[in-house]
């Protein structure tokens, strides 16, 4: 098997994983009596209708993308950008070590997750599992994904996307937390203080 090859069924295996993740997961809020995928007034009034719409155009163009992908792979090579080969599976191993810590934090949400910018009623403030150190560890797992897709494709159509889907994620991350501290106030100004956006804080040792 040539290593387009390779990368191609990772293509599909971590899209499919993250497929079945987030219907799965979606599936278990709605038996608890979660509305399913409608959004919210408030929720759009945070985000934007700009914001809103930006989320289904990219969400049909990956659609697209999927699609010729599977039905004829070799018109997304009339687009190849040329990229070293251990870039390639740098970006494959990254964006499969980020579908367990998606399924993660998935977990620790249980019930509270949702695709909007919205908390539930009995919504509480979540500091275990991947939050222990990291606020946003979904963003981490899904900036993960985009960029390990984006490496592994090596191609135009596909890069689009993952820059497309970074940027729209990153754009959220603020209007997140100002909705966190609109509900935790100080609860979560305290968790913000030990706690990294992305990644865990560094910590520095005071010299003895």
């Amino acid at each position: 098997m040539d290593s387009e090859a390779g990368f191609r069924i990772i293509f599909f295996a971590v899209f499919a994983s993250v497929v079945v993740t987030r219907v799965y997961f979606r599936w278990r809020a709605k038996r608890t009596g979660d509305p399913g995928w409608s959004i919210g007034r408030d929720a759009v009034e945070r985000e934007g209708r700009s914001g809103i719409l930006s989320r289904s155009l990219l969400f049909f163009y990956m659609l697209a993308v999927v699609v010729l992908y599977a039905l004829n792979p070799s018109w997304l090579s009339l687009f190849a950008v040329s990229l070293p080969l251990w870039s390639r599976w740098l970006g494959a191993g990254v964006a499969v070590v980020s579908i367990p810590l998606l399924v993660w934090v998935h977990h620790a949400l249980g019930k509270q997750w949702s695709a909007n910018l919205e908390l539930r009623k009995e919504h509480t403030l979540i500091t275990n599992g991947p939050y222990c150190s990291v606020r946003h560890p979904m963003y981490t797992a899904l900036l993960g994904l985009s960029l390990g897709i984006t490496l592994a494709s090596a191609s135009w159509p596909i890069i689009l996307l993952g820059v497309a889907t970074i940027l729209l994620l990153y754009a959220r991350i603020g209007k997140e937390e100002a909705l966190m501290l609109e509900r935790f106030g100080d609860e979560y100004r305290v968790y913000m203080r030990r706690t990294g956006r992305l990644l865990p804080r560094v910590r520095r040792h005071a010299a003895k």
